[in-house]
């Protein structure tokens, strides 16, 4: 008798739609550090522009969510997790960014990328997503990948010791890993209690409003100083976050922290492979074998 109600109320599993919009968004995520180095404003200018220029297409996504009955609705409890996701979200861009200033985009997205580390963690910890063996495995991998990815780049840079500029800007990037993974985990939280639009409008109305208050305060240049500096920033805007993020948040309601983030790890090959063609940084065997790891790794998730 109990058999067919349990078989009708069972969640699907995330269906191939919904992991290529996480795997999507996660590529255009993997631009953003060569738009940062296009643009010629400060790290957390850079950040408020982010957030301008993709308000607009959050704001439709959200209307188009709430002309479905079933959305458009925020259920007790949910604004704490949304403020929450607003400001780590902001220090991670504002951290990534200045991170740029001091290292490669290759370190940059490599430790700007260890937030899978931090989300396993938490995701186990306080969300109760105990990873799979096949998860942790695929965390293995990925990591490994990414390690292999960056591994030439810090032998070429260090044939003396780190100087002190790298070793302040790979400090940043491991700090804007921290905070992304409690912006995952924010947003995981979030996705239970509201629907992605709303989650995805208010955030980044508060993240605008952190990074604009903070480049206030570090005097930093706020208005792009040229049709490049501006193409940069609509690009952060329209590329990175309005489609890379905004596709990430809808993926997060199907998949766990623990396994959407690991394919975040993806994003390091992307930038990568932008590096060699735009900055002629060409990959070497070690950087194409971690690229290949992280791609296995990414196909595990799917399968687990």
């Amino acid at each position: 008798m109990t058999t067919p109600d349990l078989a009708l109320t069972r969640p699907a599993g995330p269906s191939l739609a919904i992991f290529l919009a996480l795997m999507t968004g996660a590529t255009c995520i993997g631009f953003s550090g060569v738009f940062v180095r296009f643009a010629d404003i400060g790290p957390a200018a850079a950040g408020f522009w982010r957030m301008i220029f993709a308000l607009p297409v959050l704001a439709a996504w959200m209307a188009l969510e709430r002309r479905n009955p079933t959305d458009g609705t925020v259920r007790s409890g949910a604004w704490g997790p949304i403020a929450l996701a607003g400001l780590a979200f902001a220090v991670d861009v504002i951290l990534y960014n200045a991170s740029l200033g001091f290292t490669t985009i290759a370190n940059a997205s490599l430790l700007g990328n260890l937030s899978p580390v931090v989300v396993v963690l938490g995701g186990w910890l306080l969300l109760g997503e105990k990873p799979t063996r096949r998860i942790l495995g695929a965390l293995m991998l990925a990591l490994g990948g990414a390690m292999l990815l960056v591994l030439p780049k810090f032998v070429a840079a260090s044939g003396a010791p780190a100087s002190a500029a790298g070793t302040f800007g790979d400090t940043l990037a491991i700090g804007a890993a921290i905070a992304y993974a409690g912006y995952i985990l924010a947003i995981r939280r979030a996705r239970d209690l509201a629907d992605a639009g709303r989650i995805g409008l208010i955030s980044s109305v508060l993240c605008a409003i952190f990074c604009l208050a903070t480049a206030l305060i570090l005097d930093e240049t706020i208005i792009p100083q040229s049709l490049q500096g501006w193409l940069a920033v609509i690009a952060l805007g329209l590329v990175s976050h309005a489609l890379g993020q905004g596709l990430i948040t809808l993926s997060l309601g199907h998949y766990g922290a623990s396994a959407a983030s690991l394919v975040m790890v993806y994003p390091a090959l992307v930038s990568v492979l932008a590096a060699w063609a735009i900055f002629a940084e060409q990959p070497s065997p070690a950087q194409a074998f971690g690229g290949v790891a992280i791609l296995a790794a990414v196909l595990l998730v799917r399968k687990g």
